[in-house]
């Protein structure tokens, strides 16, 4: 699917994440580098709401996160707009987006020629990759011993009454053995740069180094390896990850980056991407009523435990006043870590 309009960048591009995080860097992405050189790399794991729900009754792989991916993806602004009113409607309970998805994997016989044909419906010229072609469900451990045993219990774990903020999650795992969709780990044998965008870190994040061959397909990718750090914490999962250097290390436990760093002298890591504007008082009390602060960039010790890294500061936060949500801006991003 042939485009005509001229785009600054020309980069294979594989950012590998899910959620609303994912979201805005696609967004961006999509508006300044050719839109078929971007792949999103998406999980199989997603357990709640209307997503999980059609999982279960309808034996396919969950949408929510790769149909996200389609609506980013979308080059024209009022396309996108007019898909988000229409498919947010709501059919038999499950959005309209959802049911689509499960349509179309049932009419193609898998996820994969299910995504392909949604791409051909709504001329998206971005490839969206599941991880894995396995079912998996996501599990964690806390290390006062208390076990999540799906990704939405993990996400919403501050709700869990026999958790305490004095606990923290210890390690996540995979249900089964998962491998690797033999097209993503040709698409980073190929990649100019891999992004792991903002997003949920035990959920939409780590998870993807779980999966067979995915570690050892980024470390040996001749791609630029960028991450891009959240704004803040969260009032559950994430809430013991209050600096970057503890958020990076946890990142370069699932990599095996020490294991490079001692092989090689230095990080796999390439980037860090911070946010460095002022964040408005008026937006961290409600963010800190509901338990949420913001990451300190440590700069010194992300260094240290990650030589070679260069972290890099922009002017990333945007809160909107219309949804009372604090968000990477989807233009800086992209075309701070296009610059790179």
């Amino acid at each position: 699917m042939p485009t005509e309009r001229k785009y600054p960048y020309k980069q294979k591009v594989v950012s590998i994440g899910g959620g609303t995080g994912h979201f805005a860097w696609l967004q961006g992405v999509v508006k300044y580098n050719q839109p078929e050189l971007n792949a999103a790399v998406v999980g199989t794991w997603d357990s709640g709401g209307s997503s999980g729900e059609l999982r279960v009754k309808e034996g396919i792989l969950p949408p929510g996160d790769y149909m996200q991916c389609l609506l980013a993806l979308m080059e024209n602004e009022e396309q996108l707009q007019e898909a988000i009113i229409i498919l947010r409607d709501r059919t038999d309970g499950h959005p309209l987006v959802n049911r689509l998805a499960a349509r179309s994997e049932k009419a193609h016989h898998g996820v994969e020629g299910g995504i392909n044909g949604l791409r051909q419906l709504f001329r998206v010229n971005g490839q969206i990759l599941p991880v894995s072609l396995i079912d998996t469900d996501l599990r964690a451990e806390t290390r006062q011993g208390i076990s999540l045993n799906q990704e939405h219990i993990i996400d919403t774990v501050g709700n869990n009454p026999n958790f305490t903020l004095e606990d923290e999650i210890s390690r996540i795992y995979l249900d089964v053995s998962a491998e690797a969709n033999p097209k993503v780990l040709s698409a980073l044998a190929e990649a100019d740069k891999i992004i792991f965008p903002p997003g949920s870190p035990y959920t939409s994040i780590f998870p993807h180094l779980l999966v067979n061959d995915i570690p050892d397909a980024i470390l040996n990718s001749p791609g630029t390896l960028v991450a891009v750090l959240n704004l803040m914490t969260t009032s559950g999962e994430d809430h013991h990850l209050t600096t970057a250097s503890r958020w990076l290390s946890v990142f370069q436990y699932y990599l095996r980056d020490r294991q490079w760093i001692e092989k090689t002298g230095r990080s796999r890591i390439d980037y860090l991407v911070v946010n460095a504007n002022h964040i408005n008082e008026e937006v961290l009390n409600i963010y800190q009523n509901q338990g949420q602060h913001p990451i300190e960039i440590d700069i010194d010790e992300c260094l240290e435990q990650a030589p070679g890294i260069k972290i890099i500061p922009a002017n990333l936060a945007n809160y909107s006043r219309y949804s009372h949500i604090l968000r990477h801006d989807p233009d800086i991003l992209a075309k701070t870590v296009l610059a790179l």
